[in-house]
């Protein structure tokens, strides 16, 4: 039984062999339909590994927007430049009105400087903030605490750096790290996510970056430069910055209760801070829906684009093989009646011809796919 399993196999593994060799010198016969039909095909395959490659990107980014904005949160920003008009920006104020109207919502205010810190050349991003702003954005927590309000009401120099930040600079929870040439605690180390937010809205309130320290906003320091704002002397800036209810704010986040739709926080916000007493103007508002929503569009474009060509040269290069699969078995008529007059069977001629056209797109679609990856 043994020796005989060992000879059909022997005989198997010749058959193949020869199909093999009969496979080459039918391409070698016709290279060039055999060739536009590999490129068609290669195409075909390459466009949709494309297609399938950057819409599961585009699916991840929208996943991380998400993830870094926070569930149910609304951002209200105040565009660059706001700050040159007082009293048409974003100011604690107003954030103090949506607190009121929105009893079941948090609210929380942002102002990002630039300072630099004692023995470098960079400038980091300090934002001034209160307790509520690691809740409303759900980061987690790498070790230590985030600010509270004993930390705001008693303006206590402690601080909370980004864990990217903590990990380049080796900064601990109990360092002292100097901020303009001022001293603050480090009491936590956070994760403020990967910059996906960055790339998508660019310069704006969203935009912390992933080397950041949080400060309470009651001391905050002074800033190299605060989105573009004309220059001012000391007390101008710390009246319209750092104390009262005036004092302006980069951006305002708030997360909605589950009570309320995001789209009906939207439309409240709007309504409250459009009021004779306080309209704003130059801000906009962002939500998971509306960050997303551009997205989406070029997902739909990608789609459109990418899969008409993969379409077109996946049905190029099916006709292209088609075609060869009709000459090269009218061409070879001669052969085929001569080794069926040596005992071949109809099952062998099918053999021959169905791996001639399937090795051809197979090997287009192995090369076109290695040439995608890399």
């Amino acid at each position: 039984m043994p020796g005989r399993i060992d000879r059909k196999l022997t005989a198997a593994g010749r058959r193949l062999q020869s199909t093999l060799w009969d496979v080459w010198d039918g391409i070698r016969a016709q290279p060039g339909r055999v060739g536009l039909s590999f490129m068609a095909i290669a195409v075909g395959i390459a466009s949709l590994t494309v297609l399938i490659t950057v819409l599961g990107g585009l699916q991840e980014k929208s996943r991380q927007i998400v993830k870094e904005l926070g569930v149910d949160v609304v951002g209200i920003l105040a565009h660059r430049g706001a700050g040159r008009n007082p009293g048409t920006g974003l100011e604690e104020r107003h954030a103090a009105l949506l607190a009121v109207n929105l009893p079941d919502s948090s609210v929380s205010t942002v102002r990002v400087h630039r300072v630099p810190t004692l023995g470098t050349q960079e400038l980091l991003s300090v934002v001034a903030t209160d307790s509520s702003l690691t809740r409303i954005r759900q980061w987690h927590l790498h070790d230590g605490r985030f600010l509270d309000h004993r930390d705001v009401e008693n303006r206590e120099r402690n601080a909370v750096v980004s864990r990217s930040l903590s990990t380049l600079w080796n900064w601990e929870v109990g360092n002292l790290i100097m901020l303009r040439n001022v001293p603050f605690k480090i009491v936590g180390v956070v994760e403020v996510g990967g910059g996906a937010l960055d790339a998508e809205l660019g310069d704006s309130g969203l935009m912390l970056g992933e080397r950041v320290v949080f400060v309470p906003k009651t001391v905050a320091p002074q800033s190299e430069t605060n989105h573009g704002d004309p220059p001012m002397n000391d007390a101008t800036r710390n009246r319209m910055y750092h104390t009262g209810p005036r004092s302006m704010v980069d951006a305002i986040f708030l997360r909605v209760a589950t009570s309320m739709s995001l789209n009906q926080a939207v439309s409240t916000a709007k309504r409250l801070l459009s009021q004779p007493d306080y309209r704003v103007q130059h801000v906009s508002f962002v939500s998971p829906e509306s960050l997303v929503r551009g997205v989406r569009k070029l997902q739909k474009t990608i789609s459109l684009t990418v899969g008409s060509i993969t379409v077109l040269c996946l049905l190029l290069g099916g006709t292209t093989l088609m075609g060869l699969m009709v000459a090269n078995v009218r061409d070879r008529v001669v052969e085929i009646g001569l080794r069926r007059a040596l005992g071949a069977s109809r099952r062998d001629i099918v053999v021959l011809v169905v791996t001639d056209a399937c090795l051809i797109p197979g090997a287009a679609a192995a090369v076109a796919t290695l040439a995608t990856h890399l």
